[in-house]
C-alpha cells in the first residue's frame, strides 16, 4: 500500500510538516542538518515503531516538547481512506510510544505490527537503506543481530514474541548467576530449558531467513561489481559455522541438542563468570569471501575495501527487499539515505536504475542534486530549516 499524505509533530527539527506523497521516487533534497533524514526517520518510525539512527525515545522528541507524532494516511480507493498513527508521550519516567491503526489504539507492537500487514487492507512496511555506510558490516556483532531480529519480525511478526521470552529468560538466568547467596540450581535449569526451546527457534529462524537470501544477495552482487569476489553468508554460533545457502539447515531438535551440549560443557564456566554465554544472543553473521565453506576462508570486514563492502550490503539490503516482497506479497517502501556522491559511478548507476525500474514508492535524501536523474519518476521535495519549501 502507499502512503498518501504523511504528517510530521515535532519530531527532531521538524516542528510541523504535511507532505503529500505520490508514485515512484520521492527526491528530498537540501543541505546538511534541514530534516531530510527525519522525514525518513518518521516513515520508519511509522512502520517499524523504532527508529534506524537511534534506540532512546526521548532523542527523537523535539527538544522542549512533552510529545511527538507521525500519522500515515492511505487511500484504499478513490473514495476510502486508512490511518496509521505513531505517538512519543512523556511519561512518568520515560517516552512512551502508543501505536494506533484506524484511531484505535493497538494492545502491543506485536498486534500493530500483525494488523497493518496481514490483517487490514493497509499492508505497509518500510524498508531503510543507507548506501554509503558500513556500520553493518563492520560494528559490533549486536548491530547484525539486531538486523536479523528486525528483518524476520518484520516478515513473521510471532517471532518478536518468542525473542522477548528468550530475552527475559535470558535476563533471569544472568540475575540468578550473579547472586552472592548459594545457586538454585533447580532454577537454573529450568531457564536452561527455556533457553534451549526459545534458542532453538530463534537460531533456526535466522538460518531459514540467510537460506533464503543467499543466492539473491550473490546474483545482485555479481551485476553491481561483476569482477568482485563472491561472498558466502555464514552464521556463528557458540557451537559451529553454517554456511547458508549451500547446506541443508539443522531442524529445530537438533539445533536444540546442539544448545543442550554447549550449556553442559560451559555450565561451569558461566558459573564462574556470572554470565550465560551459549545461546543466540552470543551469535554472528559473517560474510566470507569465496564460495568455500570453510572457517578459513577469510572475512569480508578483514579483507574488503570499503567500495566491496557497500556493494556487499547494496546487495544484502536489495536481496532483502525482494524476500520480503516474495515472502508476503507486500511491495514495501524504500527509504535511502544519503545517496550521495560517496557512491562510486558502477554502484550509483545501478541504484539509480533499480530505482527507476521499481514500482516502489520511495523517499531519497541527498545533499546532491539528483532531480536531473530522479524527477522524470516521481517528485522532489525541498528541505530548509526543518521546513518544506
Amino acid at each position: 500500500m502507499k502512503l498518501d499524505t504523511l504528517t510530521i509533530r515535532h519530531l527532531r527539527n521538524l516542528d510541523e510538516a504535511v507532505i503529500h506523497c505520490g508514485q515512484g521516487i520521492h527526491f528530498i533534497h537540501g543541505l546538511n542538518a534541514q530534516g531530510k533524514t527525519s522525514i525518513l526517520e518518521a516513515i520508519y518510525l511509522l512502520s517499524n515503531l523504532r527508529s534506524f539512527r537511534d534506540s532512546d525515545l526521548s532523542a527523537l522528541v523535539q527538544e522542549g516538547q512533552a510529545s511527538a507524532s507521525v500519522k500515515g494516511l492511505f487511500m484504499l480507493d478513490a473514495s476510502t481512506e486508512a490511518e496509521l498513527k505513531v505517538e512519543l508521550v512523556q511519561g512518568p519516567k520515560r517516552f512512551e510510544k502508543r501505536a494506533y491503526i484506524n484511531q484505535k489504539l493497538s494492545k502491543s507492537a506485536l498486534d500493530y505490527f500483525g494488523v497493518k500487514l496481514f490483517h487490514s487492507p493497509i499492508q505497509f512496511h518500510a524498508i531503510n537503506l543507507n548506501p554509503t555506510s558500513t556500520d553493518l558490516i563492520r560494528g559490533e556483532p549486536a548491530l547484525r543481530r539486531s538486523y536479523l531480529n528486525q528483518i524476520i519480525a518484520s516478515e513473521s511478526p510471532p517471532y518478536m514474541d518468542i525473542l522477548k521470552r528468550f530475552q527475559k529468560t535470558l535476563d533471569q538466568k544472568n540475575a540468578l548467576l550473579k547472586q552472592e547467596e548459594r545457586l538454585d540450581l533447580q532454577l537454573l535449569n529450568i531457564l536452561n530449558e527455556n533457553i534451549i526451546q526459545t534458542g532453538a527457534f530463534l537460531i533456526h529462524a535466522r538460518l531459514s531467513y540467510l537460506q533464503k537470501i543467499a543466492k539473491p544477495v550473490l546474483e545482485f552482487l555479481a551485476r553491481i561489481a561483476p569482477l568482485q569476489a563472491p561472498v558466502n553468508l555464514a552464521y556463528r554460533t557458540s557451537e559451529t559455522l553454517y554456511f547458508t545457502g549451500q547446506f541443508e539447515i539443522p531442524t529445530v531438535k537438533i539445533l536444540e541438542e546442539n544448545l543442550q551440549q554447549k550449556l553442559t560443557q560451559l555450565g561451569a564456566q558461566e558459573r564462574a563468570r556470572r554470565t550465560s554465554l551459549v545461546g543466540p544472543h552470543r551469535d554472528d553473521l559473517m560474510f566470507k569471501v569465496g564460495l568455500k565453506s570453510s572457517s578459513l576462508a577469510p572475512d569480508l570486514v578483514n579483507v574488503g575495501s570499503q567500495g566491496e563492502i557497500r556493494s556487499v550490503l547494496l546487495s544484502l539490503k536489495l536481496a532483502e527487499l525482494e524476500e520480503f516482497k516474495r515472502h508476503t506479497g507486500v511491495q514495501p517502501v524504500l527509504l535511502i539515505d544519503d545517496f550521495s556522491s560517496e557512491l562510486d559511478s558502477t554502484r550509483r548507476e545501478f541504484l539509480l536504475n533499480y530505482l527507476k525500474n521499481s514500482e516502489l514508492q520511495i523517499f531519497v535524501t541527498s545533499t546532491d542534486d539528483l532531480s536531473g536523474s530522479l524527477q522524470a519518476t516521481g517528485k522532489t521535495i525541498r528541505m530548509s530549516r526543518g521546513k518544506v519549501i
